[in-house]
């Protein structure tokens, strides 16, 4: 049987991943911001750009998500000590942590590709 304080012990790791997330949105939003200006302006870089971008704030969504989670699992074994609802909000945030790192690993994946179109070197 698992400690209600099992799924806290996620937690800092969920927040190390949400620092990370945001401070590729802010490096992604400088970089959309420098391709707007006039002499370097290439749309379609900065569309695919802006796609990234919206991948890794979905991504955060499913980290802050997956954090209220991994807590409520917690407190609600602690509280009423269901296991069964221990176990479904559990699941839960493993699922949406999950589905948080496949959005990350495909932004990885796609930004070396863009970098490369962007400096045209195919």
């Amino acid at each position: 049987m698992i400690d209600w304080y099992a799924p806290l012990t996620f937690l800092p790791a969920i927040g190390l991943l949400i620092m990370s997330t945001s401070s590729f949105i802010v490096s992604l939003n400088d970089e959309i911001y420098r391709l707007e200006e006039p002499e370097d302006c290439d749309f379609a870089i900065i569309q695919l750009k802006l796609k990234q971008l919206k991948k890794l704030g979905l991504a955060n969504v499913f980290l802050y998500i997956s954090a209220l989670l991994f807590m409520l699992a917690g407190l609600s074994m602690a509280f009423t000590m269901q296991t069964t609802l221990f176990h479904v909000i559990l699941i839960s945030g493993c699922l949406t942590t999950c589905m948080a790192l496949v959005l990350l690993i495909i932004h990885a994946m796609k930004s070396v590709k863009i970098r490369e179109q962007h400096l045209r070197v195919s």
